[in-house]
């Protein structure tokens, strides 16, 4: 880590969406003599490390000294603004930036597309996990109200994100918690020993299930989820092999708090909102070997371009962003 910045370039990006990527832009531009201010959607800065990682997982005291460290590069960060409808790509680079760097994540909880996942209780899963896992200031105003008590909780996904889910019911007191997943866990796309975790923690598995509607009350509250049986037949697009249903095995799961974590997409708004920006299937933007886009002096990396990835990926497409930023900024008059 540099004490000491440079002196400045006189050139200024901006980045959207202070995550791995992001803050790994912002950092080396600075580092290079160049001004950067980070726009973010979330009233603080870190993105997945602070609201996709639950605090069990991750000491956020490393996230908050990163960000102190980055303020002292003098880079600027702005919270609490959305990017395709706060302010726009095109006015940005219309008014006092040189370049834009988009590092927006994959944060779009996808949807089952079943009965009743509009019942109160049913959460996607990073507006479950950030309710469960931060405090009211650290959220936007419409998720700062607290979750319920849990009884009885169902998370629907087999993925890292929804043993994140289970793990943080238990911590909130939930009498029952159990994992919904359609393939075996010879199929599970997560790490094993988050699974080894969660069965620690006493969550249960209903493996080879698959949700049909979700179940409610006359006050439109989650009761439960109507699931069906599932057996493996021949492999899909991804390698694994298809669950298919097995007629007549209909059962009940009751639950009064349903988190939905079955994979993220990328928020389709700046694409849509910034000219000339070419992306493929699910919003995810395209970019060459070096974070440029088609759009001149528009870079991307991380999720946004990768899909859900490690963060590891993030920082690494950020470093090579951040190399062709530089040498773009160089080409200016």
């Amino acid at each position: 880590m540099y004490t000491t910045p440079p002196p400045p370039s006189g050139r200024k990006v901006a980045v959207i969406g202070a995550g791995p990527a992001g803050l790994a832009v912002a950092e080396l531009l600075a580092e290079m003599g160049h001004a950067s201010t980070v726009f973010e959607y979330w009233p603080e800065p870190g993105g997945v490390l602070v609201y996709g990682i639950p605090n069990f997982k991750m000491r956020k005291q490393i996230v908050d000294d990163y960000i102190a460290h980055l303020e002292a590069l003098g880079i600027e960060f702005r919270c609490n603004t959305y990017v395709g409808k706060d302010i726009t790509v095109d006015e940005m680079l219309d008014g006092e930036y040189d370049a834009v760097f988009l590092g927006t994540g994959a944060g779009v909880g996808n949807e089952l597309g079943i009965e009743g996942e509009d019942l109160e209780g049913v959460h996607r899963a990073t507006d479950y996990l950030v309710r469960g896992n931060l405090l009211p200031h650290q959220l936007p105003e419409h998720l700062q109200e607290p979750l319920p008590q849990p009884t009885k909780v169902a998370v629907i996904g087999g993925g890292d994100t929804s043993m994140d889910c289970v793990r943080t019911a238990v911590r909130m007191g939930a009498e029952t918690v159990t994992c919904v997943y359609r393939r075996t866990e010879a199929e599970m796309l997560g790490r094993g020993e988050e699974r080894i975790n969660a069965r620690e923690e006493g969550v249960q598995f209903e493996m080879l299930t698959a949700p049909l509607r979700i179940l409610g009350d006359e006050n439109g509250k989650a009761t439960g989820v109507e699931c069906i049986r599932m057996r493996l037949g021949e492999p899909d697009d991804s390698g694994r092999r298809r669950p298919v249903p097995i007629e007549g095995s209909e059962f009940v799961i009751e639950a009064d708090t349903i988190p939905i974590a079955i994979g993220y997409g990328a928020d389709p708004v700046v694409p849509e909102t910034t000219s000339g920006l070419s992306t493929s299937w699910g919003a995810l933007i395209e970019i060459d070997d070096g974070g440029r886009t088609s759009r001149r002096g528009v870079f991307a990396g991380g999720d946004n371009v990768n899909g859900a990835d490690l963060v590891v990926t993030a920082l690494a497409d950020g470093r090579v962003a951040a190399e062709a930023i530089a040498a773009y900024l160089d080409t200016l008059d």
